[in-house]
């Protein structure tokens, strides 16, 4: 059963800002850096990609390699293309994950999931997406298991905590075995009729591509009975655009821009 209680939205009624992989527009991904950036811009949550160790850690990574992200072809030249999954805890934590996006952040590390309340602070959320859960077995119920922890049950006490993936096996896996932690939907595109009741026997919502959201949809999604999300929305005309849709939340690599936005209205742009 869905935990309904949570429903989606800012307590203001307003559309929920989501800093994608943290403030990712102005830092680099994933990094407490880019959660630092998220939550001094007046965000509401953070969306971050978690996957497994070789040896069983949770750590925050959105590509399936390090090579676009990180230094890891000057320390590990031999396995550079290698599966992110395929390292282990230790040695992930000998890689810069920052000083690809400029000289100023050179030395930010990979995050781990066991990190991330800190990094975060009191002032987010966070909604977790289980990355390609094929390439780490077992995430859903290591995601459950630590969630289940203090740390974490008091950051679900004052703000949302959620998880999302595109695979809906692990979605319906998660949720069943964490019940009071919702779980989202992953789109391309919004599903028919059908799957869309399928998914609100387990899902609390969607969250759909920008790209690929239409009135129609939108409506869908709210006939089954499910919240809606959407994703990466960056310019503010696309931004005008998925507010007029009435959405629950609008996942952004500039959280700063948004909130501009919900302040000032289209007309500001006129």
């Amino acid at each position: 059963m869905k935990n309904r209680a949570f429903t989606g939205t800012a307590a203001s009624g307003r559309p929920l800002v989501v800093g994608h992989r943290g403030n990712s527009g102005t830092s680099p991904e994933n990094t407490t850096v880019a959660f630092a950036r998220a939550r001094a811009s007046g965000a509401d949550m953070i969306e971050t990609d978690v996957r497994l160790t070789a040896d069983g850690e949770l750590f925050l990574f959105h590509d399936g390699t390090g090579a676009r992200t990180t230094n890891i072809a000057q320390v590990y030249p031999d396995r550079a293309d290698d599966p992110i999954t395929s390292f282990t805890a230790a040695e992930l934590r000998r890689l810069d994950a920052g000083g690809y996006f400029g000289e100023e952040f050179k030395g930010e590390p990979i995050v781990f999931l066991n990190e991330l309340p800190d990094a975060v602070g009191s002032g987010l959320g966070v909604n977790l997406e289980l990355k390609a859960p094929a390439d780490s077995p077992g995430v859903e119920q290591a995601v459950a298991a630590a969630l289940a922890g203090p740390e974490w049950t008091q950051l679900r006490e004052h703000h949302p905590v959620t998880v999302s993936s595109f695979d809906p096996a692990a979605v319906r896996t998660f949720a069943g075995i964490s019940p009071q932690v919702p779980a989202w939907q992953l789109v391309e595109e919004v599903p028919d009729a059908e799957l869309l009741a399928e998914g609100a026997g387990y899902a609390q919502g969607i969250v759909a591509s920008h790209v690929s959201l239409t009135p129609d949809s939108a409506a869908a999604v709210r006939a089954a009975g499910l919240g809606l999300w959407v994703y990466t929305v960056n310019s503010p005309a696309d931004m005008d655009a998925v507010l007029a849709l009435g959405v629950d939340a609008v996942i952004t690599d500039f959280p700063d821009t948004l909130i501009a936005r919900l302040a000032s209205g289209p007309e500001a742009s006129r």
